[in-house]
């Protein structure tokens, strides 16, 4: 009998309610979330049990500083007095599990957004930093590449050139998921559909 089922992470900005049904309809079939990395959701063999998931975005240090420590167990605290377990982190994102018809992680629009802004905002810098490098890459080629054919500049322009590239695809895809999740949501409220 198999104790590990996995799915895969297609991210969080494509896939935050797809996957928080998925989760549900798993724990019905008796897998409950147990771990998340990026590429994959662990998921443990259980009871059988009617649950929702919901996430949330915070930073949480783990440093030994007993402050910080304190707002963490304040943060988990809070949730666990509104019916919601805490069931794994990923960094600054925390997934919570609890019964069906508990009250909602995010009632309001305003608080819902507001668990992306870290994320749109680390990802819309690398988005520009990344542009910019290729803008100043094909000017560089465009007014000296006549001048170095061959050169180890030529070749280290490339290798930036390509990182760019790499970096720009990824983070234009979850600034535009993020762009379109904030429309969806202020066009119909933070209720799931």
């Amino acid at each position: 009998m198999e104790k590990y089922k996995y799915l895969i992470n297609m991210g969080l900005a494509f896939e935050e309610d797809r996957m928080m049904k998925k989760l549900s309809k798993m724990a019905k079939e008796g897998w409950i979330l147990e771990k998340m990395t990026i590429f994959k959701y662990k998921l443990v063999k259980a009871e059988p049990k009617e649950l929702i998931y919901s996430m949330d975005s915070k930073q949480l240090d783990d440093d030994k500083d007993k402050d910080k420590d304190k707002d963490k167990d304040e943060y988990f605290e809070f949730f666990k007095s509104s019916g919601w377990e805490h069931m794994c982190s990923l960094n600054d994102i925390h997934f919570f599990s609890a019964p069906p018809n508990t009250i909602p992680i995010y009632t309001d629009e305003e608080n819902y957004l507001s668990k992306y802004s870290s994320s749109k905002e680390i990802y819309k810098k690398t988005l520009f930093t990344s542009v910019g490098l290729l803008i100043i890459i094909a000017l560089i080629e465009y007014f000296l590449g006549y001048k170095m054919p061959g050169t180890i500049l030529e070749d280290i322009l490339f290798i930036i050139g390509i990182i760019s590239v790499a970096l720009v695809v990824p983070s234009l895809m979850v600034v535009t998921a993020y762009f379109l999740k904030e429309k969806k949501i202020k066009a119909h409220g933070c209720t799931r559909k």
